[in-house]
């Protein structure tokens, strides 16, 4: 009865017609760039953290054992099958089987961190890999900055959430491989590098 009232109200219908198909055309296009979006971060993953140069390598030389730390990880994580102490015990697997000592109390310890977004179906994820250990400051030699982070690298990316359980100790294994690498480098003949 109101549109019969109204000025121009035979326009409406037809205006209203026009925006829910704007809407619509706009709700495909945003679920088409959805769609692409994870492909596009896919593409994108690339290191993002590197300090693995030659003065950080020179950091390695000498080290005789190491303690692996793996940051807790978020409940999402746990739900689609990735858990702490996989994650724990595959790096501490793939450095037994390069040759390196294992100490609880270690003189150095290689500490992991991952952290994840969940959107979608589809983690965002930032892993990072550091060698921390206690040193002298050179303009005050007798202080000593416990903790300190000697090398380190990183990755960002993507991964469906069904493949997280399978995929990021993999892509783990790539930055601790990185380490081992360097290590090598640094101590040549002490460790045998085991194959990725």
């Amino acid at each position: 009865a109101l549109v019969g009232k109204t000025a121009g109200s035979k326009s409406q219908p037809v205006k209203l017609i026009r925006i829910l198909n704007l809407e619509n055309r706009l709700l495909s296009i945003s679920t088409r760039i959805l769609l692409a979006l994870p492909t596009l971060v896919l593409t994108m993953s690339v290191s993002t953290l590197a300090q693995n140069s030659e003065q950080a390598r020179r950091s390695l030389q000498g080290i005789n054992d190491v303690e692996v730390v793996v940051q807790p990880l978020g409940q999402d994580a746990e739900i689609d099958g990735l858990t702490h102490d996989q994650l724990q015990q595959s790096v501490e697997s793939y450095l037994k089987s390069a040759g390196f000592l294992l100490l609880p109390t270690g003189s150095a310890y290689l500490y992991v961190n991952i952290n994840l977004t969940l959107g979608s179906g589809i983690y965002i994820y930032c892993a990072e890999v550091e060698l921390r250990q206690s040193v002298h400051l050179e303009r005050e030699p007798a202080t000593i900055v416990p903790d300190a982070v000697t090398w380190q690298t990183g990755v960002v990316g993507a991964i469906p959430a069904a493949d997280l359980a399978s995929a990021m100790p993999n892509q783990v294994l790539q930055l601790v491989s990185t380490f081992l690498q360097d290590f090598d480098r640094t101590n040549p003949g002490r460790l045998t590098l085991p194959p990725r």
